[in-house]
Order: structure tokens, then sequence, then C-alpha cells
């Protein structure tokens, strides 16, 4: 029996920027912006949640006669992407708008 060696060679077409070692600190600076970002929605839902449960179902919430709190009624509107591609595979592939763009992931 024969053995058979293959060799797969991969090429990245991206290009590579050798950073100074300074950006290091830019580096962690962005990603502690980050995390102090996570944490703060965290805690602004945390306190509407609180909020909300302290109005009960009022729409508006008084501290010595004032009003300081309003809960606002919105509607909102979106279109179902998946329904309309399955129902109308033409009219999903006529609107449909795709746009590029870039994140910076962090290590």
């Amino acid at each position: 029996m024969a053995t058979v060696t293959t060799t797969t060679t991969v090429k990245s077409t991206e290009d590579v920027a050798q950073l100074d070692p300074s950006a290091e600190a830019l580096l962690i600076k962005f990603n502690e912006a980050k995390a102090a970002i996570k944490a703060l929605e965290a805690e602004k839902a945390a306190a509407e949640k609180a909020i909300r449960e302290l109005l009960g179902g009022a729409n508006v919430g008084t501290i010595n006669g004032v009003e300081r709190v309003r809960v606002q009624h919105r509607n909102m509107s979106k279109i179902d992407r998946e329904a309309l591609k399955m129902a109308y595979p033409e009219a999903y592939a006529a609107t449909l708008v795709e746009s590029a763009y870039t994140v910076l992931q962090t290590k």
C-alpha cells in the first residue's frame, strides 16, 4: 500500500502593519473603553428595570410633586426579511442593499 502525502499552502492577501510597541497602550485603552461601555449598558438596564418596577403600571413618576420620569409609548415598524425572502424572492433581491464595513478585533 502506497502512502500519499499532500501539502496545502495558504497564502494570505491581508496587509499587515507592524505596529510600534507604544500602540499597546492604545489597544489596552480601546479594550478598557469597550468593557466600560458594556458595564455601563448593564448598569443602565438594571436602573431602567428598577424604575419600571417602581412605576408599576403608571406612565408618570413624580418626586415631591414634580414629574421626574415618563414612559413614552412609541411604535416601531420593521420588515421580516426572512418572510419577504421566502414569499417574494424577486422583491427581496430587488430591494436588498448590502454595505461593507469594518470592526476592530483586538487581542
